[in-house]
This record gives structure tokens, sequence and C-alpha cells, in this order.
């Protein structure tokens, strides 16, 4: 378990990272975060691990191993992303600085059930469906949310704006470095070679 733990942790560290690079070129930089982000993303990578550590006996073999955990991190943030882009926008970015278009209190709430919970219940069922057991679906609920929280929380808030095509971009950079980094980092740390 441990090397599933520390790979994840890894992962999560490298999905900051290629996330402040790219918003560094593409957007803005914000550097500012990384100390406290560095934290969070390591701490959140090590629930992902532990939801890997009960799916890696039901997921397929190497090199297929990443797209399979792509594919599920896709399905299990799908359902926010439908759910935001089939409202209104939450911000009017044609104002500088962007206006928020409803209450924070929907907002709030919006961001909490759209997302939060929407990855929680879908990671869940994703872990169940995968493998069969109460543990991997808690484990998988958990890293859903963990992931909406960290990489995933722009999605309510991009929705229906120029910027979505921008952030779905960004996250699928993220995903699939961390997912690399996740299958491969543990590969190497149980000395499993290819």
């Amino acid at each position: 378990m441990a090397a599933h733990l520390l790979a994840g942790g890894l992962a999560g560290a490298a999905g900051l990272l290629v996330f402040l690079i790219i918003h560094h070129f593409w957007i803005q930089p914000i550097w500012f975060i990384l100390p406290f982000g560095m934290v969070i993303a390591a701490a959140g990578g090590v629930a992902v691990g532990w939801a890997y550590a009960e799916l890696l006996p039901s997921l397929p073999g190497r090199p297929w191993t990443v797209v399979a955990l792509v594919a599920l991190i896709a399905a299990t943030l799908l359902p926010a992303v439908l759910l935001a882009e089939i409202r209104p926008p939450m911000f009017d970015i044609s104002v500088p600085g962007g206006c928020l278009t409803m209450s924070v209190g929907r907002a709030s709430l919006m961001f909490i059930f759209e997302l939060l919970v929407t990855a929680a219940l879908a990671g869940g069922l994703a872990g169940w469906l995968i493998a069969g057991t109460p543990r991997a679906a808690l484990a998988s609920a958990v890293a859903g949310f963990i992931f909406a929280l960290g990489p995933g929380h722009n999605i309510p808030f991009l929705a229906g704006t120029p910027g979505t095509l921008k952030g779905l971009i960004l996250l699928t950079a993220i995903v699939v470095v961390a997912s690399t980094v996740l299958v491969e980092g543990h590969a190497r740390l149980i000395g499993l070679s290819d």
C-alpha cells in the first residue's frame, strides 16, 4: 500500500506542476500558490493512490492502465461537466474581472452539488462497478471528491463561457500526466520494468 500512496502523492505533485506551467504560459503566472498547492496536491494524490490500490487488481495491465485511469477520471467528472454546461454561466466574463451572475449562496450550492457531490457519487459508482467492493467504492468516491476539488475546481465556474475549452484542455493535461506518473511511479516503486 505504501507504494500506491507514494505514487499517488507524486502524481498529485506532478499534476500541480503541469497546471502551474500551463497556466503560466497560457493564462497568467500563479506560482504563489505552489507551497500551499503542493501540500494539497500531494494529499489529494495520496487519496487517489488509495483508490488506485483498491482498483488495480481489476484494471488492465500496463500500458493500458494509464488509459483506464484517464477514462475513469473523465467518467467521474463528466456528470459535473454536463450539469454545468446545461445551465446559464455563473460568470459574465465580458466584464473586466468577471461578474457573478447569481448569488454567492446559489453559486456555492452549485459548486457543492453539481461538482463535489456528483464527482464523489460517480467515483464511488465507478469503483463499485470496477472492483465490486465497498472499499473500492469508498476509495473511489473520496478520490472523485478530491479530484473535483483540486484539478476540477473550475468546471462549474468556466461552464458556458469562452474559458470552457481552455479549462478542459488544461484539465486533460493534468489528468494524463498525473495518471501516467501514478501508474509508472507505482511500477518503479515496486520494481516492475518494461
